[in-house]
């Protein structure tokens, strides 16, 4: 709007000047006409109008320039490190204890003790006709479990409170050939045993068996 009424005003005095120009051109002189009083008029009303304009116009508030935002730079994610695994200890296997077959003999005695073992868990017919195996009446357990006849665990060692023989190989070896010389006493508080053990297994045995057998029995110890 301001603008504007400066081009108004000046368009008045172009207004003015021409019309001057023509009048003085036409009359050769220059002299106060009665209408110079209303050019004036003219003019003041254009220039109060022009004032009147620039008054009124708005004023335009100029608004700050608007800021372009800085972008912010995007924060990385920081990812936790990984940890590495440790590595698990060998895993050790356990040791599997052998089972008590394979234990020396007790000093002094001869023969295979595992062919002994064959020969004890092995069927053999008597002279009578019966067939029995060592295995069948003794067990050879630590737990001293009773079948028909003792345990044989540890009878190397109870051999000698019997004070029958001199050594535990003569003992179990009288055992086998007579086993009703001597009869071994049951414990406190068992019963009596129910057989007796049959004879003839100096028939049946050879001597080498009957040395194996002896030796295997002489293992049984703790």
């Amino acid at each position: 709007m301001a603008l504007m009424a400066q081009k108004l005003v000046r368009l008045s005095f172009l207004v003015a000047a021409l019309v001057m120009a023509a009048f003085v051109s036409a009359c050769g002189t220059i002299a106060t006409p009665e209408w110079a009083a209303e050019v004036q008029e003219t003019q003041a009303a254009l220039v109060a109008t022009a004032d009147h304009l620039t008054e009124i116009a708005p004023t335009a508030t100029p608004l700050p320039p608007t800021n372009t935002p800085t972008p912010v730079p995007a924060t990385p994610t920081q990812l936790p490190p990984t940890a590495t695994p440790t590595p698990a200890p060998p895993t050790t296997a356990p040791t599997v204890a052998a089972p008590p077959t394979a234990l020396p003999p007790a000093e002094g005695a001869s023969g295979d003790a595992e062919n002994g073992m064959v020969v004890f868990q092995t069927s053999h017919t008597l002279p009578d006709g019966s067939a029995w195996a060592c295995a069948s009446c003794h067990s050879v357990t630590a737990d001293q479990l009773r079948l028909i006849g003792p345990g044989l665990w540890n009878v190397s060692v109870r051999a000698l409170d019997y004070g029958v023989s001199d050594s535990a190989e003569d003992y179990i070896h009288s055992s086998i050939i007579n086993p009703q010389e001597f009869i071994a006493p049951v414990g406190e508080g068992e019963p009596a045993w129910a057989l007796n053990m049959p004879e003839g297994w100096g028939d049946v045995l050879s001597e080498q068996e009957l040395n194996d057998v002896i030796a295997y029995v002489m293992t049984l110890h703790d």
